[in-house]
């Protein structure tokens, strides 16, 4: 933004070469520019704030902010708003802030060099202190182009046939005298967007919409009780927003009709909520993308927030066909149908996603691949071992029960068995001496 000088005066309406009355010029001056778009004027970014001790707090115009909820929060952190926007070190604004402190005007654009060469043509007719005048205020002045009126403009074309000036009017954006201090020395700051500081208003013991809340706040507002709206309206904009932002987006998709008609949309809380989200209060309409671009734009697209979305948009989604962020899959025949056709189709329409290929590192592979040849060994080796060890017991097993058939009846004979591990570490036979692995 800055300072554009703007020229009128009282030639002929077409350029006349032999005329020699004399021209008065009128110069205005005005803060603005040459745009189209006032959201770019000021550096409002989408970051998180987090207070710190000693903060000031300046809100520019039109931030949806409560209040009675940010004293809150200015107790709890030792933070302060100020009036004085030198003061501040800390500022929130809004998309409609620019437009608030703006004000637009119509003119034609030429360079200041080649407004020069047209007073060259003219100042035959200049008085000295139309002379005086010009001089002075392009004295000092640091912009490359000039507004003129459509007078000037029209004898210019006429004067100079290589103008490179418009023939066609364009908008400028101008700082309201009022607002002109405070847009000076907002230019260079960063300004967080009323959001940043909305979400943390509530508390930590605000309500989070889960599914059953969410379910519960559906149902009051399919009452016919105007009050149920009104209450389910404040559940809304009195909750953790980040924590149940799936779910506030889908209250707007089925509700925002009802959420328009009731006149507590206008309160500060409320309009708070509906800024957080990014929607227009003239028109809370919100459509299945809508939801996907909240989630987005929130850093929550994610499988587990899709599944709550497929929950209850799915049917809504086959209905509209393809959108924005949702597309068919897979085409297969209506159930009322299949039976005609006597099995099961399905055409793919997408192919399923298959990630980036990860690099595989040769020695890692040849370690894992002889690990579970390892593996594989110990558990044949495990196998042979049981067998063997099943048919030892066998064969010593038999060879008691001979010994006591041939035994005296005086001789007490104790049978021991004992049962050996399928797995063993080591088992010892103590009367062959022999060590089994």
């Amino acid at each position: 933004m800055k300072n554009i000088l703007h020229f009128d005066c009282d030639l002929e309406s077409h350029w006349s070469s032999t005329d020699t009355t004399e021209v008065n010029f009128n110069i205005q001056s005005w803060f603005g520019s040459f745009t189209d778009d006032s959201k770019d004027l000021l550096n409002i970014v989408k970051e998180p704030y987090i207070p710190q001790q000693g903060d000031k707090i300046y809100f520019l115009p039109e931030v949806s902010v409560p209040r009675v909820k940010f004293k809150n929060v200015s107790v709890e952190y030792g933070i302060k708003t100020v009036r004085d926007v030198k003061q501040a070190n800390v500022f929130f604004g809004c998309s409609k802030s620019s437009h608030y402190m703006t004000d637009s005007k119509w003119a034609y654009k030429l360079p200041v060099s080649e407004l020069l060469q047209f007073i060259e043509l003219i100042v035959h007719r200049l008085d000295e202190h139309t002379k005086a005048k010009i001089e002075t205020a392009l004295e000092f002045y640091d912009n490359d182009v000039v507004a003129i009126s459509w007078t000037i403009m029209n004898n210019i074309h006429g004067a100079l046939p290589s103008t490179t000036g418009s023939r066609y009017s364009e908008r400028i954006l101008t700082i309201d005298d009022d607002h002109k201090e405070e847009f000076e020395h907002l230019q260079s700051l960063k300004i967080y967007d009323e959001s940043s500081v909305i979400d943390i208003l509530n508390g930590e013991e605000a309500t989070v919409i889960d599914k059953d809340m969410f379910d519960h706040i559906r149902e009051m507002f399919k009452s016919s009780d105007t009050d149920n709206h009104v209450l389910a309206m404040e559940i809304m904009a009195n909750s953790k927003y980040t924590e149940s932002l799936i779910y506030l987006e889908l209250l707007f998709y089925f509700h925002a009709n009802r959420i328009a008609d009731i006149n507590s949309k206008n309160h500060v809380n409320f309009k708070s909520l509906v800024s957080y989200l990014g929607k227009n209060m003239r028109y809370l309409h919100t459509d299945i993308d809508n939801v996907v671009d909240s989630l987005i734009a929130k850093d929550q697209f994610s499988p587990d927030k899709l599944e709550i979305v497929m929950e209850y948009l799915s049917e809504d989604i086959q209905n509209t066909g393809d959108s924005k962020y949702f597309t068919v899959k897979t085409i297969t025949v209506h159930p009322d149908h299949i039976a005609n056709l006597g099995s099961n189709y399905t055409y793919e329409v997408q192919a399923d996603y298959v990630g980036p290929e990860k690099d595989i590192d040769l020695a890692d592979e040849e370690e894992r691949v002889s690990v579970q040849d390892e593996i594989l060994i110990s558990e044949e080796d495990d196998e042979l071992l049981g067998e063997a060890f099943a048919r030892l017991e066998r064969k010593e097993l038999k060879a008691e029960l001979i010994a006591l058939e041939e035994a005296s009846d005086d001789t007490e004979v104790t049978l021991e068995t004992e049962l050996l591990s399928t797995n063993p570490q080591t088992i010892t036979n103590e009367s062959t001496d022999i060590d089994w692995f």
